[in-house]
């Protein structure tokens, strides 16, 4: 890793450690501050690790803007749509990127049934918010299948790359479930005051690990794809 990377990624930690402590404040002036400073720090990150000369490092750049673009939206009621469909964007690039890996078979491949409890996961979710969605049923549930998609698909990474891009990529995406689970909670059922620091904890958590295997992984092709000498 390159030492600009390190200082942005440990700018990302700090920009991150402020905004859940805000969020648990309850100060949403600073809050909305530090959250639009997340994907841009990670993005420059990004950036600066592999000059986004692949395709994988330039798709993985655009799930972190629409990423970006949905932190803004949400900052506003009136934009959750638009939020969501950002949201929605990026996870389609982060399954896209997780799509273009190369490697043998994975671990769903051999083994279906360890995808199993995602399904299940995502059958209970959209059952115990369906009485409170309304008009936003149909978003909510195309959002909803995406991300477990997201999931889904990185459990399958296991036996097909290296296991510790696997297992970033599969925990980020586990976060970003957990996160958006948490979210829904806290804005169709019940604002439960722990949640909105939880719910920040875990999209942090979520973006900084997707991220790190990304640049893992575009590292690894990237010295496949050097010249021998």
């Amino acid at each position: 890793m390159k030492r600009i990377t390190f200082i942005l990624l440990c700018c990302y930690g700090i920009a991150a450690g402020l905004n859940i402590a805000l969020t648990f404040a309850g100060n949403e002036s600073f809050r909305f501050f530090t959250k639009i400073l997340l994907m841009p720090l990670l993005l420059f990150a990004l950036a600066a690790e592999t000059g986004l000369k692949s395709n994988y490092a330039r798709l993985f750049a655009a799930a972190l803007f629409f990423s970006w673009l949905g932190d803004i939206a949400l900052r506003w009621e009136a934009w959750f749509i638009q939020g969501l469909i950002a949201f929605l964007a990026a996870h389609i690039c982060y399954l896209l990127f997780m799509l273009k890996i190369k490697g043998d078979r994975g671990l769903l491949q051999f083994q279906p049934l360890f995808g199993l409890p995602v399904l299940v996961y995502l059958v209970i979710l959209l059952f115990v918010l369906n009485d409170y969605l309304e008009q936003l049923k149909i978003p909510v549930y195309v959002y909803g299948t995406v991300i477990c998609a997201v999931w889904l698909y990185s459990i399958n990474l296991f036996w097909k790359t290296d296991k510790k891009i696997a297992a970033l990529l599969c925990f980020g995406s586990s976060q970003f479930v957990m996160s958006d689970s948490l979210l829904a909670v806290h804005k169709f059922i019940y604002p439960f005051e722990i949640l909105p620091p939880l719910i920040m904890l875990t999209y942090c958590s979520a973006q900084f690990l997707l991220t790190s295997g990304a640049m893992r992984y575009i590292r690894l092709i990237d010295k496949e794809q050097q010249p021998s000498l």
